[in-house]
């Protein structure tokens, strides 16, 4: 039996892959090695792995995750994991390198992450070999959804917005104090702001609202993907943006000279196939 996990900080998908080629999925909530005292591991691990997987023994474990980058914070979390499955043999990787081998297997491709925050980096069929800069929501994070609210955001302070759009039940009453508490002094800020993506979802066919989205999206490709992009790239996009704005990704990639692009919106059925099919 094999396992496959894909992790964020806040949700996980399982896949359980059975020697007949039989899947299973299991969802859980994420474990994030950076976000979790190293002497909480092990009980994070017992209390997140969805119980339906509590006394499965699979042979080898494949746990891509958010905060997994660093080799001291993957190790200590494959010890913890190693308390739920004795008898596997565990690799914890980066949620990036998950993203590229979902998007491109064992060839080489240009990888992009579009979700609460974003990144790119160029993957060699083996390894993910260069990364942009991630400077996090306040300084970067160009083309993601914390972005894109945060430009939503100050439209609606700046008086900007369209009638259409600040008369809408999401903004009425929203003050500019609330806003500055939860970004400022709130708990997960980035969350906050990415929050407001629905928002520009449901008002898609809004031409100012499509007009923000697609100026962040620009700002990706100038920032991020422009400067390791190189003649023969094909681009791969995971996460929720690239797929909910998927029309308006596409158009501004041809603007930037991308013809071959790939939205994914979850990377974990790709994963399992990739391990499966070694």
């Amino acid at each position: 039996m094999l396992l496959v996990v894909d992790s964020g900080s806040t949700k996980s998908d399982w896949r359980l892959v059975l020697p007949d080629g039989t899947r299973r999925s299991y969802a859980g909530r994420g474990i994030n090695p950076l976000h979790v005292p190293q002497d909480g591991l092990q009980a994070a691990a017992r209390e997140r792995v969805p119980c339906e997987l509590q006394g499965a023994q699979p042979e080898e474990l494949f746990f891509y995750g958010a905060g997994c980058a660093q080799a001291s914070a993957a190790g200590a979390l494959a010890e913890a994991l190693a308390c739920v499955f004795a008898q596997a043999k565990i690799a914890v990787l980066p949620d990036f390198l998950g993203a590229a081998r979902a998007l491109f297997g064992g060839k080489s491709g240009l990888v992009a992450v579009l979700g609460t925050g974003s990144s790119c980096g160029v993957y060699d069929g083996r390894n993910v070999v260069k990364h942009s800069n991630a400077l996090g929501y306040i300084v970067g994070d160009e083309g993601s959804a914390a972005d894109m609210g945060k430009r939503l955001l100050r439209a609606y302070f700046y008086g900007q917005l369209p009638a259409a759009l600040a008369r809408q039940p999401e903004l009425q009453g929203l003050t500019r104090e609330q806003a500055l508490r939860a970004v400022y002094h709130g708990d997960a800020p980035a969350e906050y702001l990415a929050g407001f993506a629905a928002f520009l979802v449901k008002n898609r066919d809004n031409d100012f609202a499509r007009s923000l989205v697609c100026r962040s999206l620009s700002s990706f490709f100038e920032c991020h993907v422009k400067p390791m992009c190189s003649d023969g790239h094909r681009l791969g996009v995971v996460g929720s943006v690239g797929f909910l704005f998927a029309d308006m990704l596409r158009e501004v990639a041809q603007k930037h000279g991308i013809t071959s692009l790939e939205i994914l919106r979850y990377p974990i059925d790709r994963l399992a196939s990739y391990h499966f099919g070694r």
